[in-house]
C-alpha cells in the first residue's frame, strides 16, 4: 500500500502542471512547468548562493534529480498512508478504544513531520548551506557544485528533518501497545537522548553545534511531552486493569 501510494504520488507530481498557461509550449519547447520542476527551481533559488553555480556532471544527472525530487515529494504526499500503515502494524496489540485513536496518531505524525520539515527548510538547511559555502571560500575554491549532489543533500536533509521529528509519536504508540514502559524511558533518558545526538550528528550534512542544537532542543521538548502523555496513557490502562486483577484474585 505504501509503495503504491509513493509511486502514484511521484508520477502525479512529475506530470501535473503548476498552472494552465500553455502558451509558451511549441514544437521546439514541448515542456511545461510541473510540480517537480517548480520545486527544483525553488530549491535552487532559495538555497544556492548567488555566486555559486551548478553543473551536471553527466547526461543523466538532470533526469536523476527530477526522479529523486519526485520521489521525495511522493513520500511527503503519502505520509498519511505511511502513518496509517504504521498504526495498523501495532494495531493488534492495542485495546479497542485505543484503536479508535488512529486519526489522532495520523494527525500527530503528519503535523510533527511538517514541523520538522519547515524547521529544516527555514533554519537548519540554510545554516548548513552557509557553513558549507564558507568552507569553499576559506579554501579559495571556485563555487561550482555538482548538480545531483546539491539536490540529494537538500532533499535528504529536509526529508530526514521531517522524519526525525516524528520520533515522539513512536514513543506514544509503543507505550499504548505495552511494548515499552514509561518507567524504562525515564530511567534511560541519558541513553535515549545520547542516541538522538548520535543520530543527528550522523544525519546532519554539516556537523556544526548550531544546526545540531536547532534539531536537538525542539526534539527533546517534544519527546518530554510524549513521555508525559505516555504516563497518562499507562496510568489509565493500569486503572482499568486493576479491577480485573482483583476479580481474578477473589
Amino acid at each position: 500500500m505504501i509503495l503504491y501510494s509513493v509511486i502514484i504520488s511521484s508520477i502525479a507530481v512529475m506530470l501535473i502542471p503548476v498552472g494552465f498557461d500553455f502558451t509558451n509550449i511549441s514544437a521546439q519547447n514541448p515542456f511545461y512547468t510541473t510540480i517537480t520542476s517548480y520545486v527544483i527551481t525553488n530549491l535552487q533559488n532559495n538555497f544556492l548562493p548567488e555566486e555559486a553555480e551548478l553543473l551536471p556532471m553527466s547526461f543523466l544527472a538532470p533526469l536523476e534529480v527530477y526522479v529523486f525530487v519526485s520521489l521525495i515529494l511522493g513520500v511527503i504526499i503519502s505520509l498519511p498512508v505511511i502513518s496509517y500503515e504504521l498504526y495498523r502494524f501495532i494495531n493488534p496489540a492495542l485495546y479497542v478504544h485505543e484503536k479508535k485513536a488512529i486519526y489522532q496518531f495520523v494527525a500527530s505524525f503528519f503535523g510533527l513531520f511538517v514541523f520538522g520539515f519547515v524547521l529544516g527548510y527555514f533554519l537548519i538547511l540554510p545554516a548548513s548551506m552557509r557553513m558549507l559555502f564558507l568552507f569553499t571560500q576559506l579554501l579559495d575554491l571556485p563555487p561550482i557544485y555538482e548538480f545531483a549532489t546539491f539536490f540529494s543533500l537538500v532533499g535528504f536533509t529536509l526529508l530526514l528533518c521531517g522524519l526525525l521529528f516524528t520520533f515522539p509519536t513512536y514513543i506514544v504508540l509503543l507505550v499504548k501497545a505495552g511494548i515499552v514502559k514509561v518507567n524504562s524511558l525515564t530511567k534511560n533518558r541519558r541513553y535515549l537522548y545520547g542516541g538522538l545526538i548520535v543520530a543527528i550528528a550522523i544525519l546532519d550534512p554539516e556537523p556544526g553545534l548550531l544546526t545540531e542544537a536547532m534539531v536537538f532542543i525542539p526534539l527533546v521538548i517534544l519527546t518530554e511531552i510524549s513521555i508525559a502523555i505516555s504516563k497518562r496513557i499507562e496510568r489509565d490502562r493500569d486503572a482499568r486493569e486493576q479491577p480485573d486483577d482483583s476479580k481474578a484474585s477473589s
